[in-house]
């Protein structure tokens, strides 16, 4: 389905459903900036990045395959001799999600517009135990998915079967936000509309 942006009317013509990924939608995930403010110097900055953040045992938490210690453990055997620096960064992680300030504006626009909202996001229960508070906004939603509860993540076909079945959803009555087009190839798989997420999204439907 081909949808304008900028024509918001035609968007949701059809349309009483929207589900939103988290990260990077909703919040910047912003591991770089939390990682500055630890002042560590570049090299430990680069061993604790490629340790964590962009290494491939980032989606072991997500997937709530692991406990948290042995995620944890998990960046520690990446790089050894930077133990002390990598349980420093874990331990306040929760510090990298950072709400965008339209935030709250566009998803005060789809609850005024009678649109139910849902949350799909490849989460770790750590982080979410740690930005809970920045989450705040979801408590306000009709409901959501975390991966590290359901022990499967997008793209995985399961877990939008999950989603759509557990709020009796209508997938093509809905459209799904998320800034990773494999998520949303997926998403449309199962007949969900979707919308590949750029900052400019909100303020395009919000007129601004």
């Amino acid at each position: 389905m081909d949808i304008q942006l900028t024509k918001t009317t035609q968007i949701f013509k059809d349309i009483d459903t929207v589900i939103f990924d988290i990260g990077n939608v909703l919040i910047h995930f912003d591991w770089a900036g939390y990682l500055k403010t630890l002042n560590f110097d570049e090299e430990t900055y680069e061993h604790v990045t490629n340790a964590m953040f962009l290494n491939e045992d980032w989606d072991k938490g997500d997937s709530g395959l692991c406990t948290t210690e042995e995620w944890l453990q998990m960046f520690i055997e990446n790089d050894p001799e930077y133990e002390q620096e990598i349980c420093k960064t874990f331990e306040g992680f929760g510090a990298s999600i950072v709400p965008y300030s339209i935030t709250e504006e566009w998803l005060s626009y789809f609850k005024e517009n009678g649109v139910k909202r849902y949350y799909l996001s490849n989460y770790s229960e750590e982080m979410y135990r740690q930005s809970k508070e920045q989450l705040s906004f979801i408590e306000d939603f009709d409901g959501g998915i975390f991966s590290w509860k359901e022990k499967c993540m997008k793209p995985q076909s399961k877990i939008y079967e999950i989603l759509l079945n557990r709020y009796h959803i209508n997938p093509a009555k809905t459209v799904f936000f998320d800034d990773n087009t494999e998520n949303i190839e997926a998403a449309e798989n199962a007949g969900i509309h979707g919308i590949v997420f750029t900052t400019d999204v909100p303020f395009q439907m919000l007129g601004k």
